[in-house]
């Protein structure tokens, strides 16, 4: 085994580092935590770690999204947690000093395509000046494409840095980018970055595809739903305040929800729900509430649950509406 790097499929994980961490700690009973997509690589993880350390090795299946929901409790009974492929969470005040978090890069590209791919899209737009915004995946890759637009003319002025789906690195607006590029798979990312940057070109680069694409249209459908479940809950006197757990217990969002309600005469009920989705909100849903306010992770409402039979608001929107200022701009984030 290389003690350098771990090739898990077209990804690498700094084995070296995460074994030093382990012995270092004199960890005996570790909990390993695979992102979505990536659990499948358990094996490998797992086997590399109990062979050099000897040490009890167990593999977390449930739903790893992100670092937010790393729960203090469940991870209290290990010596060492090793969350791979998140950054720690930056809007939790949560302590886990047992969690190691691990870098996973992806290394299945060929960096001079991708790198020709971009200019010719940032050309064809006559952009000059970009912002960079990448996932914990793709570090590595969006500093080389640093270096690879500097060559071609390019200027880099904000980043890379890490975006979250409901997390944008402060000063970004400010930058005077012309043009965000933002490096992740899928649409997710992209499109929450630019739900949030309105007059702002958001570009989505996808290294597993080698595609730029303007995400534009998607923002605007999703921005088509979320002005009308905010109109939808207008008229709405009785709220559910749905509140989450470790990271995305948010106890000053919720409870400066409840004041708004409060000042405004509004009748409101606070349901703990651990696990979002659709299934668990009609589980209990009840004719006594119209409309709902999701204060753990806001992309559940605008992604998950935008086609729920009643308005689902993420707290800036709740806000809005309740204050009588929707027509107004969009709010400029999502918590």
């Amino acid at each position: 085994m290389n003690l350098a790097k771990l090739r898990l499929g077209d990804y690498e994980l700094d084995i070296g580092y995460l074994l030093r961490e382990l012995v270092e700690r004199r960890a005996r009973r570790v909990l390993v935590q695979l992102p979505e997509g990536l659990k499948r690589y358990y094996v490998e993880l797992v086997d590399a770690i109990s062979r050099a350390t000897g040490a009890e090795v167990v593999a977390d299946a449930s739903p790893t999204y992100g670092s937010c929901l790393i729960d203090p409790v469940e991870v209290s009974g290990y010596d060492l947690v090793v969350h791979v492929g998140h950054d720690p969470y930056p809007l939790s005040n949560l302590t886990l000093g047992n969690v190691v978090y691990v870098d996973l890069e992806y290394v299945g590209v060929n960096v001079g395509q991708l790198v020709e791919v971009v200019d010719r899209s940032l050309r064809g737009l006559g952009v000059t000046r970009v912002a960079i915004l990448t996932t914990n995946q793709h570090k590595k890759l969006s500093k080389e494409l640093v270096v690879g637009l500097g060559g071609r003319g390019f200027t880099v002025v904000f980043g890379p840095a890490l975006v979250l789906g409901c997390y944008l690195p402060p000063g970004l607006r400010e930058s005077g980018a012309e043009a965000v590029l933002v490096v992740a798979g899928g649409r997710f990312h992209a499109v929450g970055a630019s739900l949030v940057l309105p007059g702002l070109k958001v570009l989505r680069v996808d290294p597993y595809t080698l595609t730029v694409s303007d995400t534009s249209k998607d923002t605007a459908r999703f921005l088509s739903i979320r002005l009308r479940k905010m109109w939808e809950a207008t008229s709405a006197r009785s709220w559910g305040i749905l509140v989450g757990i470790a990271g995305q217990y948010r106890p000053h969002v919720v409870e400066a929800i409840k004041r708004e309600f409060d000042r405004r005469d509004l009748r409101y009920y606070v349901l703990r729900v651990p696990v979002l989705n659709v299934d668990t909100l009609r589980n209990v849903d009840s004719p006594g509430i119209e409309a709902y306010v999701v204060t753990s992770c806001p992309r559940v409402a605008v992604d998950d649950l935008y086609h729920f039979e009643k308005p689902v608001l993420t707290p800036p929107e709740a806000l809005q509406v309740v204050r009588g200022l929707l027509g107004q701009e969009y709010p400029k984030n999502f918590i």
